[in-house]
């Protein structure tokens, strides 16, 4: 292992496991139940965010908070129930990434702006819990991403300098949170496309985590 990298950081929702479409369904249900049509751009534009960063983007949408909470209330059932009773599907590529990982004592540490409970349980029904000794949870800490909190604790964790970081993440929001702590970032898309010139401060943009892999082993 070169010593340019001497940990890597992963990312969760819609990196590790595809979760996104799950949570772009739950809000789909809860604006049925509620009786409002919520927009493909206003799921989109949540990917990366915190329970509480998504509930301002959704109230500056309707321009109605009480009826942000309201959706954002039924929003959490729905995913909640999904992620404790439906499938749970791994992105292509994360076991792969993670043997490999370990097969090199890469030191490794989870940072999600996900609740600790909801953290657990994903990783837990994933089988994915066993590959990390060290998780951050979004409600660890004093802000989410964009902030570099998350990341920063993690490589606290580890005993890693943030420089010594490579991130994987799947959105621009946990991009620029990486970028903020000092880290590298490779950028793997999952639901939404960036353009060029949004991405590049990041090391490199994959098309999937076969091809993170293969970048990981020359670093």
């Amino acid at each position: 292992m070169n010593s340019n990298m001497q940990a890597v950081l992963f990312d969760m929702d819609g990196l590790m496991i595809d979760t996104e479409s799950v949570s772009g369904h739950a809000w789909l249900r809860a604006a049925a139940e509620i009786g409002v049509p919520i927009p493909e751009h206003v799921i989109l534009g949540m990917v990366g965010l915190s329970v509480n960063k998504s509930l301002d983007h959704v109230a500056a949408h309707f321009q109605d908070r009480n009826l942000a909470e309201k959706l954002s209330q039924r929003c959490r059932h729905h995913y909640h129930e999904l992620m404790s009773t439906g499938e749970l599907k791994l992105k292509a590529g994360i076991i792969e990434v993670l043997d490999w990982v370990q097969s090199q004592a890469i030191p490794h540490a989870v940072a999600t702006s996900t609740q600790r409970l909801m953290c657990d349980i994903k990783l837990q029904r994933t089988g994915l819990g066993p590959y990390f000794q060290h998780t951050v949870a979004g409600d660890e800490v004093a802000n989410t991403k964009p902030a570099p909190d998350v990341y920063l604790a993690a490589a606290a964790l580890l005993d890693v300098a943030p420089a010594a970081c490579v991130v994987l993440e799947d959105s621009l929001i946990g991009m620029q949170a990486a970028l903020a702590a000092g880290m590298r970032v490779i950028l793997v898309p999952d639901m939404v496309k960036p353009s060029a010139h949004e991405t590049t401060n990041a090391l490199a943009v994959c098309e999937d985590l076969h091809q993170a892999l293969k970048l990981l082993q020359t670093l």
